[in-house]
């Protein structure tokens, strides 16, 4: 006759570390969503200002918009050192081209910003730099070569008649 005591704590110990494994990429995933996500909500509450004249009538700079952004990110650690923003105005449809991130490993987009006037179309993205709890993994082509993603969002949009 075989004794089975420690067999649930054998088979416990055996399976606690990819279960924990699987728990913390799945907060870690949802986590990295719910920025990006938020991201993107920050961006369009930003890009309204801007459509609107609000941004034009008030004078602001790149650090303005940074600012504005970053205020309305939920989860913003270290938002203000990390955003990069574009902003360039679009002169032709066909001509619209959104910035590749992320080339050889490193970041390759630099700040801009060009808001133009009333009637303008406008392309405004944002970079943000976000470091993952665990870099096991990799879901995203937008990596830097630390392990760093770079989350993004972007805005085309005409600009309103400025009042």
């Amino acid at each position: 006759m075989r004794k089975k005591e420690g067999a649930a704590a054998t088979e416990f110990a055996l399976l606690i570390l990819p279960f924990a494994y699987l728990i913390f990429a799945i907060i870690n995933i949802a986590v990295t969503y719910f920025v990006d996500t938020s991201l993107d909500a920050a961006m369009h509450k930003t890009a309204r200002k801007v459509r609107v004249g609000y941004a034009s009538t008030n004078n602001w700079s790149i650090n303005e918009f940074k600012a504005d952004i970053c205020a309305n990110l939920l989860l913003s650690f270290n938002c203000t050192k990390g955003l990069v923003v574009r902003a360039v105005v679009v002169n032709d449809m066909s001509s619209v081209n959104y910035a590749s991130p992320v080339q050889n490993g490193t970041l390759n987009v630099s700040d801009s910003y060009n808001t133009g006037t009333a009637g303008d179309y406008v392309l405004v993205e944002a970079f943000l730099p976000w470091k993952p709890v665990l870099a096991f993994y990799s879901f995203s082509s937008a990596r830097l070569s630390d392990g760093t993603y770079i989350l993004s969002a972007a805005n085309l949009f005409k600009n309103e008649p400025f009042q």
